[in-house]
């Protein structure tokens, strides 16, 4: 029994030592923790977190301005009908003469000689008064300028190679295309972190300012987030929070008079509804724009879930799944491989879980889908699918 009761006061007596040293250690690691968490801080969270954020405000204010060149020749080979099947309404002028609609003939052109035509007449009868000549040979020379009604009807072949010499050129605002999602998303992931560590103490003069805020009653649980993710100065840093400051060069010089231009309006996206999801959700309802979509128990994938069955609902047959549920890509690989199928009537939609997002089942092309005779073979230029 002596021997046990040595052994077990041996090891409380480790236990104790153990213990005090851990603790010690403890306590000098959150001393030194302490004494440079505001460097850690400024160091590494804020460029870090801070980084992230900025990286995905810049990639949303960026804009691809780019000039693309275009060299490649058309080929055009059609008949061109020319014909005077017209009714003639207008005055016409050829040279100095000019002939009224009233001197005209419908399905005739008036020409003018250029040169004078000698003209050989055989066997002709003339009777002229008491004169009568048979068999006579006649020759008569039409002078320069005499005007003779004709009636074309001809067609002209045309057939050649038109260079195409082109430098075109892009100004593509990423924040308006489809790229804006995921780079909000990114930086959804990120924001109230970033705002949160721009918005805490730097030193320790401050972090007793904030204390005393927060004992004092000014900082309450009602208030943090409105203090800690303000960015426009009004929360506990007066500063206020710009993630994105500039690019290194620009974008869209001289463009500006293009910009008002118009596209196709069957072109034209259209807003389905859906919201970005973000990152932490209880984060990411501190938000001010962002508040709403956790209103009544609600999550930005709860929205999104009813937004897609209502907004296929309201528009199938007429805007095809692919255009908003993100398999473009494979829908353009399948129309340069002759698998694009051109109208809703000749599709089918799978059922969602089954082959993905309900995008159209490849049937085989149409005959009109032949880009055989667009003469771009090895140029490089991929052409635009027609819409379905």
């Amino acid at each position: 029994m002596g021997v046990l009761r040595g052994i077990g006061t041996g090891i409380w007596r480790f236990m104790v030592i153990f213990s005090f040293i851990v603790n010690l250690v403890l306590v000098v690691v959150l001393l030194l923790a302490g004494l440079f968490i505001f460097q850690i801080k400024a160091q590494v969270a804020d460029p870090l977190i801070g980084g992230l954020h900025s990286t995905a405000a810049g990639l949303d204010e960026a804009t691809i301005d780019w000039v693309i060149p275009v060299r490649d020749s058309l080929g055009i080979s059609l008949d061109v009908p020319i014909n005077a099947d017209t009714i003639i309404s207008e005055v016409t002028q050829i040279g100095d003469t000019v002939i009224p609609p009233d001197q005209q003939i419908a399905g005739e052109t008036v020409v003018r000689l250029t040169r004078p035509v000698p003209i050989s007449i055989s066997n002709a009868f003339i009777q002229s008064n008491d004169l009568t000549l048979r068999n006579a040979t006649v020759d008569i020379t039409l002078p320069e300028g005499t005007l003779l009604p004709v009636a074309l009807d001809l067609a002209i072949n045309l057939e050649t190679d038109i260079p195409v010499d082109l430098d075109v050129r892009a100004v593509i605002p990423l924040g308006e295309t489809q790229l804006a999602d995921p780079i909000e998303r990114l930086g959804l992931l990120f924001e109230p972190l970033a705002i949160g560590l721009h918005n805490l103490p730097n030193n320790f003069s401050e972090a007793g300012t904030f204390a005393a805020q927060v004992v004092g009653g000014e900082i309450t649980a009602d208030n943090a987030a409105n203090v800690l993710l303000a960015t426009d100065g009004t929360g506990f840093n007066a500063n206020p929070y710009d993630p994105w400051t500039g690019f290194t060069q620009t974008a869209g010089v001289g463009y500006e008079d293009l910009m008002a231009q118009t596209y196709p309006t069957q072109s034209r996206p259209v807003d389905t509804g859906l919201v970005v999801p973000g990152g932490i959700p209880a984060l990411d309802a501190a938000l001010t724009d962002r508040a709403q979509y956790y209103v009544d128990d609600q999550t930005p994938a709860s929205i999104n879930a009813q937004v897609i069955n209502t907004f296929g609902a309201q528009t199938a047959g007429a805007i095809p799944p692919y255009t908003y549920l993100g398999n473009m890509g494979d829908i353009y690989i399948g129309a340069q491989e002759g698998d694009f199928v051109r109208s809703p009537e000749d599709a089918t939609m799978p059922p969602e879980g089954d082959g993905g997002t309900g995008g159209f089942d490849s049937q085989g092309a149409p005959d009109d889908t032949d880009s055989s005779d667009t003469n771009t073979g090895g140029s490089g230029i991929i052409p635009t699918p027609s819409s379905p």
